[in-house]
């Protein structure tokens, strides 16, 4: 049988800790070889006023494990200003005002799909735990204080992942939104049982923090270099956060992946995402060390007052990677078997007699 699994089913079987080193377990198998990724890829249909139908795939296979994934999502996206920012959101435009997307695990022996899982929560949790492990290895070992910009759905699991390192002793966190800021402080002082504390900048949230997370929606800088002290490790979800000379300044620049994700749309229809991303010159690039070399030990900070980055898509190299999603698809498909969860759907029903 295949098992069809929902969010709610993701989100009581997969904790952050377990996320995480089902991440450290693809990227090991990645710099060894005993995995393979397909770079995402992202097609557009421009529909007017900023607004795009977005599909977007990727997918890998993890040998020791013996399941191949693939992650996609049918998405309409809008790029619109705010605040002089530019920034992009999705739009829940499928009927009842939903989202779409989900992760197809398939087993490698037998051909077949084990699972077709909603890929929302399990989306969230991947990438607060692969900035998680990158911070693990490249922010200085006695980190103590974060500062976090942006209290949407992908901060939250920011700070999730930093605090299964177990000794983080300040939260700050800045937005623009000071009312959204101060609940999503309250929310999270309650969860993670240690104060998280609103301040009124977003310099006031970098300034003595020994790790900086970023997780908006801006396509324009939310930090300036000038504020960075050597030491510091910043970690970005997305390329738009940056500006250039944090680039520049950065002595170790973490990567998923060197592989550039690839974007098609018609001529003259580009959409910001696109047609912004960073194409950082030679001597960035060389500073990009891929997460996998890092956990490994073959990269990495070297001397205490290294200022490093890891940082997502938009910057010249990968965002999500399909055999991240294998991994904790896989973790996801083993604890609801073991629960007895899921729904059951015919397994014939994606096989054929035909050859395709």
């Amino acid at each position: 049988m295949t098992l069809i699994i929902d969010n709610d089913a993701v989100e009581q079987v997969l904790g952050m800790g377990a996320c995480i080193e089902a991440l450290d377990t693809a990227f090991r198998a990645y710099a060894s070889g005993g995995a393979v990724n397909r770079p995402r890829s992202h097609t557009y249909t421009d529909l007017g006023d900023g607004h795009h139908y977005l599909f977007k795939s990727m997918d890998g296979a993890i040998a020791d494990l013996g399941v191949h994934a693939i992650r996609l999502s049918s998405d309409l996206t809008h790029e619109f200003e705010r605040g002089g920012r530019r920034r992009r959101t999705k739009i829940p435009a499928a009927p009842g005002g939903r989202y779409v997307g989900m992760v197809l695990l398939f087993d490698i022996a037998t051909l077949v799909p084990l699972a077709i899982i909603q890929d929302g929560y399990l989306q969230r949790m991947r990438v607060g735990a692969t900035s998680a492990l990158a911070a693990r290895h490249l922010a200085a070992p006695r980190a103590r204080r974060v500062g976090l910009i942006g209290t949407g759905w992908q901060a939250g699991a920011q700070l999730l992942g930093l605090h299964e390192r177990g000794d983080i002793t300040d939260y700050r966190v800045y937005s623009p939104n000071e009312t959204r800021c101060r609940s999503f402080c309250e929310e999270f002082t309650a969860r993670l049982g240690v104060e998280v504390r609103p301040v009124r900048s977003a310099r006031d949230a970098v300034e003595g923090a020994d790790i900086v997370a970023l997780a908006t929606n801006s396509h324009d800088p939310v930090i300036d270099a000038t504020w960075l002290q050597p030491g510091q490790h910043v970690g970005s979800v997305q390329g738009g956060e940056l500006d250039d000379a944090t680039l520049e300044r950065a002595d170790v620049i973490g990567v998923r992946s060197r592989e550039e994700a690839t974007f098609h749309y018609a001529t003259g229809h580009a959409p910001v995402e696109a047609a912004n991303r960073k194409r950082p010159a030679e001597h960035i690039r060389a500073k990009m060390v891929e997460l996998g070399d890092v956990v490994t030990g073959r990269a990495g900070r070297t001397a205490p007052e290294q200022l490093t980055l890891f940082t997502g898509g938009g910057t010249g190299a990968s965002s999500g990677l399909g055999i991240q999603f294998t991994a904790v698809a896989h973790a996801v498909y083993e604890a609801v078997c073991a629960a007895g969860g899921g729904r059951e759907v015919p397994t014939e029903w994606f096989t054929q007699v035909y050859k395709p």
